[in-house]
């Protein structure tokens, strides 16, 4: 039988989308696979490569008023064979995507999102934390077509008591040196429909009288609700809007917290804003 070796970068690269999912050659230097660009690109030129590669590709070319979507990849079957066996896991322990179908409007969305999960997993790491948990609204249990398994599921969707739900971007939970538990609910917002940002988060509302959250996710406390955008200004008004909002009362403004993109990836812990005051605020 021949043995298979992995290079360093090789194996933090799988690793990597393992994890992520999906993941572009800039979130791959920010996760530190390898220490420059020049050496990344042939590294995973050569990963797609053949008749079996490990990583594909995903290129939607450019859209109008974004520019160009950066090219993202991720593991192929025979890549997340080649992982598994480098972790001693089953195959099903890897996740994969299968069928390969992405809708380029969107997308952004998606790239940012992980982009989210990066900031907290590398803040995480640098400040004692463990990451106990954490899914995103792509990532799904079950299958529509199968007489065995339960209906697919998205494994962030929050049940309501009217029989509807809430599905965040990302739900996620951290623990701290001392174990105590944060639990954490993500939305990301790439776009300046402020009525349509404050009509999701305005939804909340039901999910907190319910306890809706605690209750799906086995926490005892009140989770904090996340908020990132783009940018300044889709924050501002979306703040603005929740705060004129009659039926966004001030007993919903602790749970709700804001930041751009930017901040978040900077720093994770510091410099929230909140609804009906200017101060910033501390996360935990």
């Amino acid at each position: 039988m021949s043995v298979l070796t992995l290079t360093d970068t090789e194996f933090k690269i799988l690793e990597a989308l393992r994890l992520f999912r999906y993941l572009t050659a800039e979130q791959l230097l920010r996760l530190k696979v390898t220490a420059h660009a020049s050496h990344l690109y042939p590294v995973l030129r050569d990963m797609a490569k053949g008749k079996r590669p490990w990583v594909g590709k995903i290129d939607h070319g450019a859209m109008p008023g974004v520019g160009r979507i950066p090219t993202a990849h991720y593991l192929t079957e025979h890549g997340a064979k080649v992982i598994a066996g480098a972790l001693v896991l089953d195959l099903q322990e890897v996740s994969y995507p299968k069928g390969v179908v992405l809708v380029r409007h969107g997308f952004m969305h998606r790239l940012h999102t992980i982009d989210c999960e990066i900031a907290v997993r590398l803040w995480a790491a640098q400040h004692g934390h463990n990451v106990d948990y954490m899914a995103s609204y792509f990532d799904v249990s079950g299958a529509n077509r199968s007489k065995t398994k339960a209906p697919r599921r998205a494994l962030t969707k929050i049940d309501l008591a009217n029989g509807t739900g809430i599905i965040p971007d990302g739900v996620f939970r951290l623990s701290d040196s001392n174990g105590a538990p944060r639990l954490f609910v993500l939305e990301m917002y790439n776009q300046h429909r402020t009525k349509r940002m404050s009509d999701k988060l305005a939804e909340y509302r039901y999910a907190i009288g319910e306890q809706a959250i605690e209750r799906q996710f086995d926490y005892p406390h009140s989770p904090r609700i996340l908020a990132v955008f783009e940018d300044d200004k889709a924050l501002e008004l979306t703040v603005c809007n929740l705060s004129q909002r009659p039926d966004f009362g001030a007993d919903f403004y602790p749970f709700f917290f804001f930041k751009t993109l930017p901040e978040l990836m900077a720093d994770f812990r510091e410099g929230w804003r909140r609804v009906g005051t200017e101060n910033l605020c501390r996360l935990f």
